[in-house]
């Protein structure tokens, strides 16, 4: 198994973010250093361990959705945060991994598990996984996303985003936006291009899921049908890009 695919199953990150701690020197395989993320380990006979600490394959993932609040910073760990999302879970619950990030300001559903595989899935915009969102403006919007959302706007850097945009007030400051890719703060960007400034927002669901169920910083374990509905949605996603990979390397073929 690859070294890092192997610490994404243990839970200690996104197989993208294991990658970042394989580089920065931090795991050892049978206390050698190792900085490469292809390095093949064997599970039942290497020891390996993270910033000094042995970790072991997870025989049973964990799943949980929270109610984010503001004021929190999605992630682990943040020497300059006052708050992290982790100070919301119980010790129990320390291992696991929040999927994705919402900023500080932004409120809404916030997954976390230990199945690294799943937070692969799930954040990779290749994957397309659609993300709901209700945004409140300052003002209204100087054009109309409405239209050219789901056509595609061009951002700063030359960044695309697609989406819907569904206006839901007459005053055109309140809208829902639907997106699929997950740019970093695409959603303040986007009403930026249009010359407004986003005061509220709120993920209302993310991948399917909601947490409308749950007050603010309050979280509770995903029921089965839940983790069934991210299980399937993430396979199915898998399967179209490895399907559309397979038919872009035909076409190179030919």
């Amino acid at each position: 198994m690859r070294l890092n695919k192997f610490l994404a199953h243990c839970g200690i990150a996104s197989r993208r973010q294991c990658d970042e701690i394989i580089f920065e020197k931090r795991v050892t395989v049978n206390e050698t250093i190792i900085d490469a993320p292809g390095t093949e380990i064997d599970p039942d006979k290497d020891l390996i361990t993270v910033d000094g600490d042995r970790v072991r394959l997870i025989k049973q993932f964990t799943y949980i959705k929270l109610q984010k609040p503001q004021g929190y910073i999605s992630t682990k760990k943040d020497p300059h945060a006052d708050q992290t999302v982790m100070d919301l879970l119980p010790k129990p619950y320390q291992h696991l991994v929040p999927i994705g990030r919402l900023d500080k300001d932004t409120t809404g559903i916030l997954l976390f598990t230990d199945d690294g595989d799943l937070v692969h899935t799930l954040i990779h915009p290749r994957y397309e996984v659609e993300k709901q969102y209700l945004v409140q403006l300052a003002v209204a919007p100087a054009g109309f996303p409405e239209e050219e959302l789901p056509k595609g706007v061009t951002l700063e850097e030359k960044a695309i985003a697609n989406g819907q945009a569904i206006p839901l007030n007459g005053k055109r400051t309140l809208y829902r936006v639907i997106l699929k890719e997950g740019k970093k703060r695409e959603v303040k960007r986007i009403f930026r291009h249009y010359n407004t400034k986003v005061r509220k927002l709120h993920r209302e669901l993310f991948a399917g899921i909601s947490a409308d169920d749950l007050a603010p910083g309050d979280w509770k374990k995903l029921t089965s049908d839940e983790i069934k509905k991210l299980k399937e949605q993430s396979v199915g996603k898998e399967f179209t890009q490895k399907r559309r990979q397979g038919r872009q390397k035909k076409l190179k073929q030919n």
